[in-house]
Order: structure tokens, then C-alpha cells, then sequence
């Protein structure tokens, strides 16, 4: 293998900076010196992967939370025609953000040691990457691919207020105020859905995730039927819900036993579009990106990740 690591400083609160080289270091033993790089600004890490992959790497790691996560699987794609750089390359996660959703559909902990039982001797599997087109907040059309979950509604707001949380506070905790924060005066709102043609006209919505993991928001497990090579995208719509149902029933949401609720719509679906006022948000990875129109799509079994044996968001276990 040809490795190479995008390693985002700032990811754990500016901790990744002093533990990567030590953890670099054990790399090197098994897999040989390696070329890395710092992330210094937002999509840094999506040109340094293209780069890598058109040089012959084979072998990406990703050090840092679910953004610098997502900004390197967008890499692996090209700009241009959306196409995969190099089928052959595999993707590694060594999990060190604030949130680390995705890490639990890999059977990651946030232990650097599991981080690593996964890059010497895990298994590589091929996963299947999500894609959405959105307007830009600049009101233009625009692409993003993702792995995990992409959302819209009140979860966008959620993503936007995280960042003004105490920093010293766990990402599980900054996302809960966060969430309380964004319901205090939330208007839900209308939109228009399609699900595989299927209209789903006039929906009052709180949020809509369109999810390929199983987790997100620092460990809701809003899809906890998600399998991320199964080649189907699990849409999970919370509906007419506020302030007291998420106080009174929201624990149901971090524990995944949320689906049957009377105001939750749930379907496994390949593809799903969204119509709106331009208001409504879009979020990807806990990244707010842009508003609606958006529409999801799913490319099976695209990219190659290295796992633990007996991941829980694996069809094939």
C-alpha cells in the first residue's frame, strides 16, 4: 500500500495536533514511512486527497472529526464528472472530532489503539456513499457526496448552533444544548417529498435524515436500521414535534427505539428529493451547506473502507 494521512489539527480540540505524532510514529512500524499533511482551511482536505489519489496512493487516512471526514471522501471523487479517481484506493479513520458519529458504524471506539487494530488488521469493505444536489447558500446548484447522514430542517440549525457551545464541553453534550437551543421558537415547516417517484406532498417536518450511518447529532442514533452497504438510503422524517415531545420522548432517539412514534416516518428508499422554501437548511456530515431544493441519491458499494470485524452498520457481518 501506498499510504497517505490528512490529519486535521484542530480536530479534539486542537489535541490531534500533539497526539499525531506519536500515533504517526507506531504507524510507520507496520506500514513504513508515509506521506501527511495538516488541513490549514475548509475543503483543504478534499484537494489534498484528489492529489494524493492521482499520484498513486492507495491508501487514505483521515484524522479528524465527521467534517474533515466528509471533505476526504469527497476526494475520492472527481470534481468534474463525479467518477471515482482510483477504485482500488481504501479509506481509513483514525476518529478525533467532537461529535464521531461514523466511527460507530465502523465498530471504531474513540481509542486511538482501536483506530489503529483497524488500519493493520481490519477488514476492507466496500460501503455505499450518499450524494446530494442542494442549492449554495449563494444560491447556486451544487454537489457533495457523503458517507454518513445528510439532513435538513431543524438538524441544520442544530449543526450551525454547535459550533457557539463551550468548547471544554463533550460533543455529545454540545449537541444536546444545541438542540434545545435550536427548538426554543422553531417554526416546523412545509415541504414536498418524492421517495423513489412516490409523492409526499405537503409534509409538515421538524427533520428529514437521509442516512447511510446509523448515527449522528454526538450519538443520536436516528437510523438504527441504517447498514451502509446495503445500497439503499433509510429515511427517517420527524414530523409535527417540538420543545415538549423531544424533552418527554427525545431519549428514544439516542437509544435508536424511535421508529414506531406516531409522528415518525420511517422507509428504506433509493433515492429521495425535497421541495421548499429556501429557508429550509441543509446539513451534511454536521456541516451546513446550503438550503432546499436537494435531492439524494445513493452510489452502491463505491468506496473502500477499512472496518472492524463485526462492524454494526455492515449488511454482511
Amino acid at each position: 500500500m501506498r499510504a497517505y494521512a490528512v490529519v486535521n489539527p484542530r480536530a479534539a480540540l486542537g489535541k490531534t495536533r500533539r497526539l499525531w505524532p506519536p500515533f504517526y510514529r507506531e504507524l510507520t512500524r507496520a506500514l513504513g514511512v508515509f506521506p501527511w499533511d495538516w488541513t490549514e482551511r475548509s475543503s483543504h482536505a478534499t484537494a489534498l486527497v484528489r492529489a494524493a489519489l492521482r499520484e498513486d496512493c492507495d491508501f487514505i487516512i483521515s484524522v479528524g472529526g465527521d467534517g474533515t471526514l466528509n471533505e476526504v471522501v469527497n476526494g475520492f471523487f472527481d470534481e468534474g464528472d463525479q467518477g471515482s479517481l482510483n477504485p482500488r484506493a481504501a479509506l481509513a479513520l483514525v476518529p478525533c472530532g467532537s461529535g464521531g458519529d461514523f466511527r460507530r458504524s465502523l465498530g471504531l471506539t474513540r481509542s486511538v489503539r482501536s483506530a489503529l487494530a483497524a488500519i493493520l488488521a481490519g477488514d476492507t469493505r466496500e460501503v455505499d456513499v450518499g450524494r446530494l444536489s442542494y442549492r449554495s447558500f449563494s444560491g447556486e446548484p451544487a454537489d457533495r457526496f457523503f458517507i454518513n447522514i445528510a439532513s435538513f430542517g431543524l438538524s441544520a440549525r442544530v449543526a450551525r448552533l454547535v459550533r457557539r457551545q463551550p468548547s471544554y464541553l463533550g460533543g455529545s453534550v454540545r449537541f444536546f444544548l444545541a438542540t434545545l437551543q435550536a427548538l426554543l421558537g422553531h417554526r416546523n415547516q412545509r415541504v414536498n417529498l418524492e421517495v423513489d417517484g412516490e409523492p409526499l406532498l405537503g409534509r409538515i417536518i421538524n427533520t428529514v435524515a437521509v442516512a447511510n450511518g446509523r448515527f449522528f447529532g454526538g450519538g443520536m442514533e436516528i437510523a438504527p436500521r441504517a447498514l451502509i452497504d446495503d445500497g439503499l438510503l433509510d429515511l427517517v422524517l420527524l414530523g409535527a414535534v417540538g420543545l415538549r415531545d423531544f424533552l418527554l420522548w427525545g431519549v428514544r432517539l439516542y437509544r435508536g427505539r424511535h421508529l414506531s412514534h406516531p409522528r415518525i416516518h420511517y422507509r428504506k428508499a433509493a433515492t429521495v428529493s425535497a421541495t421548499g422554501g429556501t429557508s429550509v437548511m441543509v446539513e451534511v456530515d454536521g456541516e451546513p451547506i446550503g438550503t432546499l431544493p436537494t435531492t439524494f441519491t445513493l452510489l452502491p458499494r463505491a468506496l473502500r473502507v477499512r472496518v472492524n470485524p463485526g462492524a454494526p452498520g455492515l449488511a454482511g457481518r
